[in-house]
């Protein structure tokens, strides 16, 4: 009895100590800034009012606002403007460690004030581009930290999106309504960008671990299908992030261990100017220590290492215009060593010892000016440049030596121009136009070990390639529900000359203030991958020359119809349906079934000489969400998406594209329990169910008779490995104290450890499926403290 009392007193001590450090007050400031959502030029005079509260005020000359001493907790803030429709933001998270900043923007009413009622949007179903008409949504970060499984990482939460799947657990790759991961464009601070992950390949996509740090991120578009003319070089889908501008008035701090990584942040004013302000936020992979406890990665004993850092710069002049410096950068490499394999991870052979290391930095200079209330330029200066580097040896029983299989070394460098020019003619005509000047610096080699112990180049490539881009942007609102957008995009690539002129059409018709209907279309094209292009071979008088160099861009037409149907407060039913028509697909010269669109979603390209634009292929699928959207406590998100995508390969037949599912269903939910003034619950899950990946059937009897596996290529991806199923469980606990916010949550991926089959191979022996498993089981315990 007396131990028991004692330990209850010393728990009792210790949460009183917690409580103490912690302190005792429980407000916070607002700060934001209402704009034009045309013009982008800040509004002055707007009012600003936390709505159930009676706490209000008005904006700046530069459309700034801060509300002083508001209660943490969860709070709606409408902003109301003469001749704009008022704008509202629920549930706006206040918390004790870190002050709220809000961008909100209104829309000119068209109509007298006497012909329309004033409809109060929410926003919630908008897009930050008020162009992207069809097939996108705005995410917020907190959504991003918010969805279990998503480890904090943007791909991963979009995964959870209608249309949208995944390749595998071990890397973000972002499959789009059955196209190939590779015609996804990243932009950043309205600049293309390389790749922003960890490990990835030139050329693609994803990797295993984002570079991009949600802390640094504010809300941002991801657009499906049919997207405005501003993007180019893209054929299935497009990340349109921002970057945040740190805090005007005070510094700020930030501390976080997960499975991201060590983390620390800063943020506050530089001192000088009105409103400048800087953010910066620098991680280092903890992977080892998860991997002293246990945990598999897939990546058998060898462990990850990675480093990142986010940053912005902003400084506004009165007269000058707007300044910002950006960017973000991160190194990464890992070691596959054959003593250490043990015959558990995907990427190297037990006799193999394999090492992999890449670096990618883009840093950005931004100038904003005003020439008016109505019409803006906006140019930025980008170098981004990225090295990957890999090595394979295998162990040669005759010298007891490794010797050098395969050996990579890809570097190149990219200096961007981006100018952009804006202005809004009255309430019902806006125009954007622009040109974009991408040049890249290429240095591309590797080399391959053959069986008579020659060496082999397959990728060769040294110079310099230039991508051209135009495009201009015309928005008609022909009345407040009624709104045109239309556009031209060209692009132009000087490696081989190629050419597209892509024209783009976008119509949103809201029949009432709960039903609107979109309708899309346009033109897309892509340039092939680095490597592809880079593919040498030998002519008949032995040169070497790029076998590749001469391919065209790949192209997709695009075309999609949508409703959105806001049924009850906070509710919303969404459904798509789609078409997109793919042409002067890379295939092969010769007969064969083999496609470019195929490829995207591992760590290469194929070795692939003699390529032609003769594919072809198409896509269509119907899509639906259910949603509700984070109020009195709760969110439900749910997805289906039922889709076909198929292609024909140079001998004609139409095929299953790798990436041909079927279907993917998504389930998410949320509740956040407030236990009280400072501790809150929260618990959010996820369950994912989809169809298996596409394989090609084995010939088991020649494959036993050869002693190697043959397949049936004639049935190219005829087969489906087993249906998908993950679900995954997150708990938090979140602490307001006087001048800090801790949070703390464990995210069980995966919970029940179903195993999901990643790749089936053939047991030479037996004949029998040799299947390779995803992750199974596998916690993400975080905790974060601002202050």
């Amino acid at each position: 009895m007396q131990y028991m009392l004692s330990r209850r007193f010393l728990i009792a001590h210790l949460i009183l100590l917690f409580q103490v450090v912690s302190g005792a007050q429980e407000t916070q400031r607002i700060k934001g800034v209402v704009t034009d959502s045309e013009s982008s030029f800040p509004l002055i005079g707007a009012t600003v009012e936390i709505l159930g509260l009676g706490v209000g005020t008005t904006t700046s000359e530069d459309g700034f606002f801060t509300l002083s001493d508001v209660a943490i907790g969860r709070i709606d803030v409408r902003v109301s403007y003469l001749g704009y429709e008022d704008a509202t933001r629920s549930n706006v998270l206040v918390t004790s460690g870190k002050e709220v900043w809000l961008e909100i923007q209104l829309v000119e009413r068209i109509a007298a004030l006497n012909e329309v009622v004033v409809r109060d949007q929410s926003f919630r179903h908008k897009t930050v581009n008020d162009l992207a008409t069809v097939s996108a949504r705005t995410f917020s970060m907190d959504e991003a930290a918010r969805y279990s499984g998503s480890f904090g990482d943007p791909a991963r939460m979009a995964q959870s999106y209608a249309g949208v799947s995944g390749a595998s657990d071990d890397r973000n790759d972002i499959i789009i309504r059955g196209n190939s991961p590779t015609g996804v464009l990243w932009r950043m601070e309205g600049v293309d960008i390389l790749s922003p992950n960890h490990f990835a390949t030139l050329g693609t996509t994803g990797g295993p671990v984002s570079m991009l740090n949600v802390n640094n991120l504010q809300n941002s578009d991801f657009l499906t299908s049919a997207f405005p003319a501003e993007y180019g070089n893209a054929t299935s889908g497009v990340f349109d992030l921002r970057l945040r501008n740190g805090n005007t008035d005070r510094y700020e701090f930030l501390g976080q261990v997960g499975f991201n990584g060590f983390e620390g942040g800063v943020e506050g004013p530089l001192g000088f100017g009105k409103n400048s302000s800087f953010v910066i936020n620098g991680r280092y992979s903890t992977l080892g220590v998860f991997g002293a406890l246990g945990i598999d990665f897939g990546t058998g004993s060898a462990i990850p290492e990675y480093q990142d850092v986010t940053f912005k710069v902003n400084v506004p002049t009165s007269k000058l215009g707007k300044f910002a410096l950006w960017g973000f950068g991160g190194s990464s490499d890992i070691a596959f060593l054959a003593e250490e394999n043990g015959g558990n991870n995907l990427y190297n052979e037990d006799d193999e010892n394999a090492t992999f290391s890449s670096k990618t930095a883009t840093v950005g200079l931004t100038h904003t000016y005003f020439h008016s209330d109505r019409a803006l330029t906006q140019l930025s200066l980008t170098y981004s440049a990225s090295a990957i580097g890999g090595i394979v040896e295998e162990f040669d029983p005759t010298s007891d030596l490794f010797v050098k299989d395969y050996e990579q070394d890809f570097r190149q460098d990219k200096i961007g121009l981006n100018l952009k020019y804006n202005i809004k003619i009255n309430a019902r005509e806006k125009i954007t136009a622009g040109a974009i000047l991408d040049v890249y610096g290429l240095n591309v080699e590797d080399s391959v070990r053959l069986n008579n112990g020659a060496i082999r180049n397959n990728i060769n490539f040294e110079g310099e390639v230039t991508l051209w881009q135009g495009y201009v942007n015309w928005q008609h609102r022909f009345n407040d529900r009624l709104t045109l957008n239309t556009g031209l995009h060209t692009q132009w690539l000087t490696l081989n000359n190629s050419f597209a002129i892509e024209p783009r059409l976008g119509f949103e018709f809201a029949q009432s203030d709960v039903h609107t209907f979109t309708v899309g279309a346009g033109l897309h094209s892509q340039t092939q991958p680095i490597p592809i292009y880079a593919q040498i071979r030998k002519d008949a008088e032995g040169n070497v020359v790029a076998s590749n160099e001469d391919l065209d861009f790949f192209k997709s037409a695009h075309v999609a119809a949508g409703w959105n149907w806001l049924f009850a407060p906070s509710w919303r039913l969404k459904s798509e349906v789609y078409y997109q028509r793919l042409s002067d697909l890379a295939v092969d010269r010769e007969s064969s079934a083999f496609s470019m669109v195929n490829s995207g979603a591992d760590f290469g390209f194929p070795d692939r000489i003699g390529l032609d634009n003769d594919g072809t292929g198409r896509n269509y699928g119907i899509e639906f969400t259910l949603e509700k959207f984070f109020s009195e406590g709760l969110y439900l998100l749910t997805t289906a998406s039922i889709f076909d995508s198929r292609y024909r390969g140079s001998d004609g037949v139409l095929r299953n594209t790798l990436f041909n599912s079927n279907y993917v269903f998504n389930v998410l939910a949320g509740r956040e329990f407030t236990l009280s003034p400072k501790w809150t619950l929260t618990v959010d899950t996820k369950v994912t169910y989809s169809g298996g990946r596409r394989y090609t059937p084995f010939d088991v009897e020649e494959s036993l008779r050869q002693g190697r596996e043959v397949l049936i290529r004639e049935r190219t991806f005829e087969e489906k490995l087993p249906s998908y199923f993950r679900p995954d469980l997150k708990l938090g606990f979140r602490l307001n104290g006087a001048k800090s916010t801790q949070t703390f949550f464990i995210d069980l991926t995966n919970f029940v450890g179903n195993r999901n089959v990643f790749e089936r191979d053939l047991d030479l022996i037996t004949g029998a499926f040799d299947d390779t498993y995803q992750r199974g089981f596998f916690p993400d315990v975080r905790y974060q403290i601002v202050f």
